[in-house]
């Protein structure tokens, strides 16, 4: 079944008003001689073929369908409209950049009647939040059965098996992810903190950084050394502690190294992390106090 069909005005109520009631709609409006067009339909049908039928592409060539088009008020092209439910959602005009056009897709294919998706994954999120990642962990497994294709789903199972240490089972999916998702900015962080954990393993245990540190209390390079061997190895809380202390004592040290450091791993953890969320209040009342 192709995704992606072009229309003309007779079909417009069939294909994009009475579709969009069981499956999102975008609607194209282009025409031949409309350069940012050439850009922007690209994206459109790339994005859309990797729904796998969560979305339909209808594309309008204007010159042909001047009717449709000023009854849509189409004043300018490239032109896109987001339909749910028979309904406009959203739209936007001129070429965009495809985290945007992504964003939009998502937000129809969401909106969907009888998506249960939206819902289930702020259960998860809420239960990571909780630190129950057991729990967050069989939502998110049971989401990709859903979603296989949803990056926010397999973040979420990826932040689950690296805080619950599970690291073979979280670089085994990793394995088995196409280069779409693989490349997806969520994916990425995630990936990046089961890259540093396996380069922890550097055969300088952290007893060693520990006892370097005491001996000279004084050396703010061994204390921030010992810092980043502590998140290295996925102990979060004993490492963030260290940045704040070290930035609390002299924030300015090596041109504010540990607030910088704290602020990579808030991104890379992201903000639903409990340690992200428990260390961001602490560094805020530092800095503003």
């Amino acid at each position: 079944m192709s995704y992606i069909i072009d229309i003309d005005q007779e079909q417009f109520v069939q294909e994009v008003i009475e579709k969009s009631k069981t499956v999102p709609v975008i609607v194209d409006f282009w025409a031949p001689w409309c350069g940012p067009c050439k850009q922007l339909t690209p994206i459109l049908e790339k994005i859309v073929n990797s729904k796998n039928g969560k979305v339909i592409l209808a594309k309008v060539n204007v010159d042909e369908n001047q009717g449709i088009a000023a009854q849509l008020k189409i004043q300018s092209i490239p032109t896109v409209y987001g339909f749910v439910d028979g309904k406009p959602i959203d739209a936007f005009q001129g070429a965009q950049p495809e985290s945007k056009i992504e964003q939009m897709v998502t937000k129809l294919i969401d909106a969907t009647p009888g998506n249960e998706i939206p819902k289930l994954l702020e259960e998860a999120d809420s239960l990571f939040k909780s630190q129950k990642f057991h729990d967050a962990q069989t939502i998110y497994e049971n989401l990709i059965a859903l979603d296989p294709g949803n990056s926010n789903v397999i973040s979420g199972l990826l932040r689950c098996l690296f805080q619950l240490n599970k690291i073979d089972d979280a670089i085994e999916l990793l394995e088995s992810l196409n280069e779409e998702i693989l490349n997806s900015e969520d994916v990425i962080k995630v990936k990046k903190l089961i890259d540093n954990f396996q380069n922890s393993n550097d055969g300088v245990s952290i007893d060693e950084f520990k006892s370097n540190s005491d001996k000279d209390p004084a050396n703010k390079e061994l204390r921030f050394e010992l810092a980043e061997k502590y998140i290295s190895l996925n102990e979060i809380e004993s490492g963030f502690n260290i940045l704040l202390s070290m930035y609390e004592i002299d924030p300015q040290w090596n041109n504010e190294a540990a607030k910088k450091k704290l602020l990579e791993h808030f991104d890379l953890l992201g903000f639903n992390d409990p340690n992200v969320m428990e260390a961001r209040k602490k560094l805020s009342s530092l800095m503003f106090k």
